[in-house]
């Protein structure tokens, strides 16, 4: 009796074994399958997030740092940087727009109101697009002389005030601010300051030039001005030719040029407006006809 008993109970936790078994069969790979596409998901996303990151450019730091009121600006900046963007009319007129982005600098300075006025550098010595504005004594007034006149004549803004009369193009602004004035006194803790039209390739270039060195310390911010100034012709124009300029920047010259020595090669050796042999080619070449709309976006 004993024994028939123990046959049965086998024989029946056997077949429960075995329905467990089927059972648990499915549910393994019902397991396996949501694993897969799980995984899936995880490579498609990381495939397309690589994608869109190669299209937005790299920042010096993971903070969200474009600003559009002065409000949102931190702190203790060390440096406040005002991209020249064109011509000036006058000593004292530069393009309405860059107006607007020396505006933006007095509210910032006086928004970061502290012990010593904080310094401002406005930038560029002219633009590639347009003749050069003369005095008269026949000498050019550089694009960041005519924003600093305007900070003077506008805001009463004098002293800490500097600029940058090296450069022709955005690249330029950010190679010789950093080589020739942050590198030098310590600036770290930057804030940029250009107009909505041209910030996406200003913050491109800005932190591919700050950000080459290992630990150098760069902290940079960036203030986006509205688009004043400009017609809606004009502006189009301007905004084709930054977004092409951006992308050219983000997919092929920041991962080209790592090094200083290799940013340096590349402006003297390289780029239209500092190589000796494409200025020469350049001063005599009858047939460089820019578009109207775009030198209008220059302040043409």
């Amino acid at each position: 009796y004993h024994v028939g008993m123990m046959m049965r109970v086998k024989r029946s936790s056997k077949g429960r074994n075995q329905k467990g078994i089927g059972r648990s069969i499915p549910c393994f790979f019902a397991a396996v399958l949501i694993f897969a596409i799980c995984m899936l998901h995880v490579i498609t996303t990381t495939s397309l997030a690589s994608i869109m990151q190669s299209l937005v450019p790299s920042s010096t730091s993971n903070k969200v740092n474009i600003f559009t009121d002065v409000s949102q600006v931190p702190k203790r900046i060390d440096a406040i940087f005002v991209l020249g963007g064109g011509a000036p009319k006058s000593l004292y007129e530069p393009p309405v727009y860059v107006q607007r982005r020396c505006d933006d600098a007095a509210a910032i300075r006086f928004w970061n109101a502290k012990e010593e006025e904080i310094p401002i550098l406005t930038i560029s010595a002219g633009t590639a697009h347009l003749p050069q504005l003369l005095s008269n004594e026949g000498l050019p007034v550089w694009e960041s002389t005519s924003s600093a006149a305007y900070l003077q004549k506008q805001h009463n803004i004098v002293s800490n005030v500097y600029v940058e009369t090296t450069s022709y193009d955005t690249i330029g602004n950010a190679f010789f601010a950093r080589i020739n004035h942050a590198d030098i006194v310590g600036w770290r803790k930057i804030i940029i300051i250009t107009n909505e039209f041209h910030i996406v390739r200003t913050k491109a270039i800005f932190d591919w030039i700050f950000g080459v060195g290992k630990n150098n310390g760069y902290e940079l911010y960036y203030f986006s001005s509205k688009n004043v100034g400009l017609e809606e012709e004009a502006l189009e124009a301007r905004k084709e030719h930054e977004e092409r300029s951006a992308i050219n920047v983000s997919q092929k010259l920041a991962p080209q040029y790592q090094t200083m020595k290799e940013v340096w090669s590349f402006i003297n050796k390289n780029h239209d407006l500092y190589t000796a042999q494409k200025l020469i080619a350049g001063a005599t070449n009858v047939d460089n006809v820019r578009s109207e709309k775009l030198k209008a976006s220059y302040g043409g």
